[in-house]
Parts: C-alpha cells; structure tokens; sequence
C-alpha cells in the first residue's frame, strides 16, 4: 500500500469495499470484481449503478423488519413474508414497497389483533386455500377415486347394447344407407 500513488490511496480509504490483493490489483467485497491500480477504473466503476444498487443493499438493515420477513429456506436470494407468505426481492426498494403495501398492513393489523386475543394468527392465503377432500364434498364433485372407477367402467370406446345380438331381428331396416334401386336388389339376390 506504501508504493500507491496518494490519491489512490485516499481513494481506498473512503471507500472501505475495495482492498488491495497481494498481485497488486484491487478487489471490491460486493461484488468480488478485481480491478487494475487505475484511479480511473475504480471511479468509473463508483459512478455506475451497479456499485450504488450494491452498496445500498450492503447498508440496508433488513433486521429492522425481521420477526415477520425473514431469510427463504427455498429462495436464498430472497427474503419471506410469514404474514402474506410472498417471496421478495433481497433489493432495499423492494422490501420497503412490500411494507408499505395495503396487503402487508392488513395481515400486520389482524396478526396484532390475533396476539391481543391470544390465539394463533393463520395468513389469509392459507384461510382461502380450500382443502381438496371438503372442497370435493361440499361441491358434490367426484373425488379422485370415484372418477378413477368411473373412468374403468367407461373406456370412452363406443359399444352396441347387450340387448340385441347379431342375429336379432331389428326395427331398423337400414333404408338410409342404401338407395331404392340398391334395396331392391340386395331382397332378390
């Protein structure tokens, strides 16, 4: 750090990201890009917004919203909400535009009302979601295994009645499928 030209080194001490690496480059910790020992480089990179959008996001206090939005299990670039269940982005604008939202002061106010009445807060997307077994029976609809059974007793292939055979004698006397002059021939031969 001795043989840096002084600007450079003012440079690095009023941005705390960036460290000098041991084969004389600089490295930024936001973003693990490594730069040459140009003031140049290092400013043009600071002026972007890339480095603004990454060192508002390194100073961003997202504990300060934690007992309900926390760190996903299934999204690990994202945060979740306990109280609307949504996925947010792990970007500052994003979780402050999901706390003012309607949605989320809605499911705050009735989780609040539910810790003063002591009893367990349940989201209002897990209240609508129907289960599968009581939506089938109270709509009347056929549940998985009754429509497996129908599906076996009904192959969706055509087949004539049982009641009348080959040989049986019909009623139909198959005068639409062939002409007059045709019929008479088909009785004489």
């Amino acid at each position: 750090m001795e043989d840096l030209p002084e600007d450079l080194r003012s440079f690095l001490q009023k941005h705390p990201c960036f460290q000098l690496t041991d084969s004389k480059k600089i490295r930024c910790s936001l973003n693990a890009h490594e730069f040459p020992c140009s003031l140049a480089e290092l400013q043009r990179f600071t002026a972007g917004s890339k480095y603004k959008n990454l060192r508002a996001q390194a100073e961003f206090d997202y504990s300060q919203y934690e007992p309900h939005i926390v760190s996903s299990t299934k999204q690990p670039d994202h945060l979740f909400c306990k109280l609307t269940l949504r996925h947010i982005n792990r970007v500052p604008q994003h979780v402050v535009r999901h706390v003012s939202g309607r949605r989320y002061r809605r499911a705050l106010e009735q989780y609040e009302e539910c810790v003063r009445q002591g009893v367990e807060f349940v989201p209002v997307q897990l209240k609508q979601k129907k289960r599968p077994k009581e939506a089938a029976g109270s709509e009347g609809r056929a549940t998985g295994s009754e429509r497996r059974a129908s599906r076996k007793q009904d192959s969706g292939v055509w087949t004539p009645s049982t009641s009348g055979g080959e040989d049986s004698d019909s009623s139909d006397s198959m005068s639409d499928l062939y002409p007059r002059q045709c019929r008479s021939s088909l009785i004489m031969s």
